[in-house]
């Protein structure tokens, strides 16, 4: 069987006034001409399709035309929800795109009532049985396994005996043409954040320990972690496929893939991550107005944090260097000589701290009118800036 695995499209996301859903779709057009390309079985799709439970209609349109254009190409499709989407809008969805080879799971489900799906080849001579594991939120009701000693469990021990729940199905029902796959969304300790992730969800509360990954599978493809790599302990045969788009500044530079696994009924496994190339750059840059103005070609294709080195710095800073980057996100003055910014809080007024703020990222002390606009503001909602 070969099997596309990708992951954490996050299709909606925003960065700063940025709107990015084109780089996605172009993104999702690459990896469907990857599965074309490949004569990939099947793709599957670790969760965080959306970077909304509610998503924008145009992102909607993105990612069911993804889908559709994935089975296009030959593929079956199999997709879980991770902690962005909604797993009702995936139960909403799901009849409607099964059609067109998509499956989707929306939540944990025995492994006979729908938890375990199975995808043939594209010759028909194999199978690939598919444990379908959706994010986990620490409040759901797992109905197969909540008995009053399982709600006392921890968040790990309860991701372990999902995992194995599934394990367990497909080792007593042995079959010589199958090929085992787990697809989820959730954390294994050992696993390098990107920092682009919801913190919330990838803390303590959050992780599972790796043993959570049962070493019955032939393959685990993962999401839920934006940086691709092996997950740990797993000798490589357990991935996180990373995300879609350099999704943050946390994640600048860091190149974007999917996985091609061909994987047989025997245990042969060879992987191959496959260079995604379509989203923009993000990079982070520093240098005076005249070392970035030299720049300033290289940096044009890129989204771009900008530190300007100067010990001059003036309230029309960010304006000047929009002129030569418009896609300057963000700029800052880096100034050698400038005092610390103080840290606390405590007994500083909001027009202080929101100066202090407006100094630090454009250079300059906010204009009179914008403060007039605040005070305004505060008058008419009652409250003592």
């Amino acid at each position: 069987m070969r099997i596309l695995h990708t992951a954490d499209w996050h299709v909606g996301k925003r960065l700063g006034r940025l709107d990015r859903v084109d780089e996605a779709r172009s993104a999702l057009a690459e990896i469907a001409q990857i599965a074309r390309d490949r004569r990939v079985d099947v793709v599957v799709v670790a969760g965080d399709l959306f970077d909304r439970g509610v998503p924008p209609f145009v992102s909607l349109r993105v990612v069911l035309d993804a889908l559709v254009e994935l089975t296009a190409t030959g593929a079956h499709v199999v997709a879980v929800p991770g902690n962005h989407d909604s797993a009702d809008l995936f139960e909403v969805l799901a009849p409607h795109l099964a059609h067109s080879r998509v499956t989707l799971v929306h939540k944990p489900l025995r492994a006979t009532e729908g938890g375990v799906v199975e995808v043939p080849s594209r010759d028909g001579a194999e199978v690939a049985r598919i444990a379908c594991f959706p994010f986990l939120h620490q409040a759901h009701v797992v109905e197969f396994m909540e008995t009053h000693e399982d709600r006392h469990k921890s968040y790990a021990d309860r991701v372990r005996a999902i995992a194995r729940h599934y394990a367990t199905h497909l080792a007593e029902r042995p079959r010589r043409n199958a090929v085992d796959v787990l697809v989820g969304h959730f954390m294994v300790h050992g696993a390098v954040p990107a920092g682009s992730e919801r913190p919330l969800h990838v803390g303590e509360a959050y992780m599972a320990t790796p043993d959570a990954v049962p070493h019955q599978f032939h393959y685990v493809a993962l999401g839920h972690i934006h940086k691709p790599q092996p997950v740990a302990g797993s000798d490589d045969y357990a991935r996180y496929a990373g995300s879609l788009l350099q999704l943050d500044f946390g994640e600048a530079g860091e190149d974007k893939s999917v996985v091609v696994a061909d994987v047989s009924p025997q245990g042969r496994r060879a992987l191959e991550t496959v260079p995604v190339t379509s989203g923009r750059r993000l990079m982070r840059v520093s240098g005076t107005l005249d070392e970035l103005k030299n720049r300033a070609d290289e940096l044009r294709d890129a989204i771009l944090a900008v530190d300007v080195v100067t010990d001059r710095p003036s309230s029309s800073l960010a304006d000047d260097v929009h002129a030569f980057l418009p896609d300057a996100l963000y700029v800052r003055v880096d100034d050698p000589g400038r005092e610390p910014v103080r840290t606390t809080r405590a007994g500083r007024g909001f027009r202080e701290l929101y100066g202090e703020y407006h100094a630090e990222r454009h250079g300059g002390p906010p204009p009179a009118e914008l403060l007039a606009e605040l005070d305004a503001l505060a008058d008419e909602v009652g409250v003592d800036l």
